[in-house]
């Protein structure tokens, strides 16, 4: 094979010389690539943990397209400062993260939150045990920073919800911890949030919008490039083929990670040692975004 595959990271050298569906799982397996924007948000987070408890914490909403990074950026911190033992043997978990339930109210909330902190429960216990359950164990935890992620979820009603009550859920919570909530969601978030002026104005929001085709695309294309197992450079920082991969990906994290995957695998299941203009054609390929409109029109 080619080279002294400098183009590569060395954790990913060796790769090179595994067999072929080795060399494809590998590709296919997630992976945390740093860029700026993550960065700077991971920073916010890590800023907002740190601060000590207070009777009005500040808390966050992170925005943006579906696809576009917040669920791993999230993940990625709470991967930062997961459950764990102390010396005494109790368990302590400063980020917990949960989803919203779809068409949430009070029970379903706390439900959801109970089980994500694994404790057993009944569902049909009333509210007020199940919030009072739930406090006691993220207060015995030592939770510092609980973090909704889906919140635009709240948006969906039946005749058993009300948003607007349910941001009151939020507050109360809030307070009652004296710990930030941050929330992450498609750019409904806001509307949702915004039916409460008291709560809407202790989220700072905090956008993370499609990617333009500039340096930090460019720079987030030569991160990819040296962790794909290729033998050769693929060159996916030249012009042509950046621009073609912006286009392509709809503009998002995860279309990129999805798009180049895909033409990484057909690179190596065809013999070929770097992504060329024969891989763009033959995959199979379709944006998330058409996908979603070919869904909208049925």
């Amino acid at each position: 094979m080619g080279g002294n595959l400098e183009h590569l990271h060395p954790s990913r050298r060796e790769a090179v010389s595994w067999p072929t569906e080795e060399r494809v799982k590998l590709i296919c397996k997630d992976v945390w690539l740093e860029y700026p924007r993550a960065r700077k948000l991971l920073e916010t987070l890590e800023d907002l943990l740190r601060m000590p408890p207070s009777h009005r914490p500040a808390n966050a909403l992170i925005v943006g397209q579906s696809g576009n990074g917040k669920t791993t950026i999230v993940q990625r911190f709470y991967h930062l400062h997961k459950k764990h033992q102390v010396e005494s043997g109790e368990a302590r978990a400063p980020v917990v993260v949960m989803d919203m339930p779809v068409r949430p109210n009070e029970k379903r909330f706390w439900s959801r939150l109970l089980t994500t902190l694994n404790i057993g429960h009944r569902e049909t216990d009333p509210v007020p045990r199940l919030e009072n359950q739930a406090i006691r164990i993220l207060s015995g935890l030592e939770t510092r920073m609980l973090i909704i992620d889906e919140i635009h979820n709240m948006l969906h009603r039946d005749r058993t919800t009300n948003p607007q009550e349910f941001l009151t859920v939020l507050k109360d919570l809030s307070n009652a911890l004296r710990l930030p909530i941050v929330c992450a969601g498609i750019r409904e978030s806001i509307r949702a949030l915004h039916t409460d002026s008291q709560l809407s104005s202790r989220f700072e929001a905090h956008p993370l919008p499609r990617w333009k085709l500039d340096r930090e695309f460019v720079a987030l294309l030569a991160s990819f490039e040296k962790i794909l197992p290729l033998a050769e450079p693929s060159g996916l920082t030249e012009t042509e083929t950046a621009t073609r991969i912006h286009s392509m990906s709809g503009r998002t994290i995860d279309g990129v990670c999805r798009l180049l995957r895909k033409l990484a695998t057909n690179a190596v299941r065809n013999g070929r040692e770097r992504i060329t203009e024969r891989d763009f054609d033959e995959i199979s390929w379709m944006p998330l975004d058409d996908y979603r409109r070919q869904a909208d029109a049925l």
